[in-house]
């Protein structure tokens, strides 16, 4: 394939690959770089370099636009190009990545982070999310066929969770690697797997794809959560099944994150951004210790690890851990650890939960500062609680009103992820 030229509008610090001189550097639309392999060359030097485009460096990581096969149809008066199928290019060890993201997240950050890299890759694999759900993004995932590929997800760990959700329903094989790019507020998935408790603002796209190349594929343990509600005066409730990835918990911690959710999804919610999000944190929290909705929380609750039913003491949350952070980088099982003596490692793929308790919201506030600890309740492979009233819950950042009920966490399988081992 040849070159694609573009004349100007040329990467900062742009130099010719040919005389290796600085280039665009006279007023208006000089010299040319190419979109797939990224050279800038002057006017005066692109006649010496080779007319066939390499890809350049992350060649491996780009769907070359030749491999690509299109159809038209026809929707009412527009024609629009659909992707039938992917030819594999003859190149070993081709591992295309595709970049998944929301436009709107991370304070409309997505939208930028999007563009930096459809102007490195092949557009068509960068994915917007307030466009197409991750169905239709994963679709890229089905066409491959039996050529591993790697999903860069922009988002939270909530979008973190959707994708992961959506990779194992769709039964995809091989399975998709996934890496991340911060853009939520705890982004506590991402500070665990190395990627950062927040993304760069003038972060590199080049130096994002060294570091997925350089990655090392780690496996995540995938918990499913089946809740059955509590029958009583007639009243039947809905069966749900969940799936969690970092940590499920019930009682005044998923109470702030549910008020600051409401408030989050409420029409006078016009300003946003991570520094208020957490101000906002803050400001919940402190209600919750005027409050204390979850007061005496363990009269209402009973928690069963392995089936075998535990003590609990005077407390008002209670979190069960697949990852050694919570509440934006809070490693709970391993605090205070010192102190006591020796206590079993965390893994994120040994196949057991980690189960603590939170005393109040005046204790969370403790713990986000290091100067408490928590009330470690165990280690166990299934973990059961009978929530004998009202109270509020979480999965992953994502905040629900639950009813009584009684839910079941039991281990489903592993999801493949990403581990940057480099400096941030």
């Amino acid at each position: 394939m040849k070159h694609h030229w573009i004349k100007g509008n040329l990467p900062l610090v742009a130099i010719c690959y040919v005389c290796k001189e600085e280039c665009d550097i006279e007023p208006g639309l000089t010299d040319w770089w190419c979109c797939w392999c990224q050279r800038c060359v002057h006017e005066t030097c692109k006649s010496v370099l080779s007319e066939i485009c390499d890809f350049g460096s992350f060649k491996l990581m780009i769907i070359p636009p030749g491999s690509l096969e299109v159809i038209n149809r026809r929707r009412t008066m527009r024609r629009r190009l659909h992707l039938r199928s992917v030819i594999t290019p003859n190149w070993p060890k081709w591992n295309p990545i595709i970049v998944v993201g929301n436009r709107k997240s991370g304070n409309n950050d997505g939208d930028k982070i999007l563009s930096l890299f459809r102007r490195l890759l092949n557009p068509a694999q960068v994915v917007d999310l307030a466009e197409r759900d991750p169905v239709a993004a994963l679709e890229w995932c089905r066409l491959l066929g039996k050529t591993p590929c790697t999903v860069l997800v922009a988002g939270g760990d909530g979008t973190i969770s959707w994708l992961l959700n959506t990779i194992d329903k769709l039964g995809l094989q091989p399975v998709p690697s996934v890496a991340i790019i911060p853009l939520g507020t705890g982004n506590d998935l991402s500070r665990v797997l190395g990627w950062g408790k927040e993304h760069d603002k003038h972060m590199d796209p080049v130096e994002v794809l060294q570091k997925i190349r350089a990655a090392q594929e780690v496996k995540l343990d995938r918990w499913s959560v089946k809740i059955e509600p509590n029958r009583g005066l007639g009243f039947r409730g809905t069966h749900r099944t969940l799936f969690m990835y970092n940590y499920i918990s019930v009682g005044v911690d998923a109470q702030v994150t549910l008020n600051f959710h409401r408030t989050r999804e409420s029409r006078f919610y016009l300003f946003s951004h991570r520094i208020f999000n957490k101000l906002l944190y803050l400001c919940f929290g402190t209600q919750q210790v005027v409050e204390r909705e979850c007061k005496d929380l363990d009269q209402s609750l009973e928690v069963y690890l392995d089936d075998q039913k535990v003590e609990l003491p005077s407390i008002e949350s209670v979190v069960v851990l697949n990852i050694p952070s919570w509440a934006a980088g809070v490693d709970l099982w391993k605090m205070g650890t010192e102190d006591e003596g020796h206590v079993n490692a965390q893994d994120i793929s040994d196949g057991k939960l980690e189960v603590v308790a939170l005393y109040s919201s005046f204790h969370m506030a403790q713990l986000q500062i290091g100067l408490s600890k928590p009330h470690r309740i165990g280690q166990a492979k299934s973990v059961k609680i009978k929530l004998l009233r009202a109270c509020a819950m979480q999965v992953d950042g994502e905040p629900w009103y639950q009813h009584p009920c009684e839910f079941s966490i039991t281990h489903c399988n592993q999801a493949s992820m990403l581990k940057n081992n480099t400096d941030n």
